[in-house]
């Protein structure tokens, strides 16, 4: 479904125009940095605060005249409220918002290194110790079997993992999961390509070594998860 009618409040207008300021630097990092493929897909989803619709942001792409982002405003259910395009993604991520609050934000990307990893339909243990700092989490899944949607594997996997990020597309990309907005998001992008880049590497060489516990404290220390994980029995 496709609109050009505008049925948002004031203050849902004013979060999807600054979203949508944030989403022109990201895919502008994103290309610099090399963390999307040529073709360019980036497809963002953020969640509005207060309200259950969200905007989807997509990279227009390469071979795009005009490379102006335009947001797109849907309901859960994928009415769409403003702009003109597919609700597709909001719809697709509508379980994940409504059954976890604290999940602000949805990006599927094709990026180089991650992309690779997909390829290969194993699960990528976290040793990069850039991302590993910032969840208690330890592993990208795959989604291998595509009769269950990405939505539903997602809630799949957050029943077993609750700090999950990531998961892969199997023979495509990635879907990583934000908690503090859209910017916040992005940069875990970048860093998740970092890490399946050198663990790819690392594969070269032996292997990508496991933490020792001392390197998780450390780590978890850093960004104030160490008592939980401590909890919990991780370290």
């Amino acid at each position: 479904m496709t609109t050009t009618e505008t049925r948002i409040s004031t203050a849902a207008a004013e979060f999807v125009a600054a979203a949508t300021r944030d989403a022109e630097k990201v895919f502008r990092v994103l290309r610099e940095s090399g963390t999307v493929t040529g073709n360019g897909t980036v497809n963002f989803v953020e969640r509005v605060p207060g309200e259950e619709i969200a905007i989807a942001l997509n990279e227009p792409g390469p071979w795009a005249e005009d490379r102006t982002i335009e947001p797109v405003v849907a309901t859960f259910d994928g009415e769409v409220l403003s702009g003109s395009g597919s609700a597709g993604f909001v719809k697709g991520y509508a379980g994940v918002f409504r059954q976890h609050p604290e999940i602000t934000s949805v990006v599927h990307v094709h990026s180089p290194w991650l992309g690779g990893w997909a390829q290969t339909h194993r699960t990528l243990p976290i040793r990069y110790a850039a991302v590993q700092r910032l969840t208690l989490s330890r592993e990208i899944p795959p989604h291998i079997d595509r009769s269950i949607s990405a939505g539903q594997f997602i809630l799949d996997r957050l029943a077993q993992d609750p700090d999950l990020i990531a998961i892969f597309e199997a023979n495509g990309g990635a879907n990583v999961i934000g908690r503090k907005g859209l910017l916040d998001l992005a940069k875990l992008v970048v860093l998740l390509e970092e890490g399946a880049q050198y663990q790819a590497i690392g594969e070269t060489l032996g292997g990508s070594a496991e933490f020792d516990p001392s390197n998780l404290a450390v780590q978890w220390g850093r960004t104030g998860l160490a008592d939980e994980a401590r909890r919990r029995g991780l370290i």
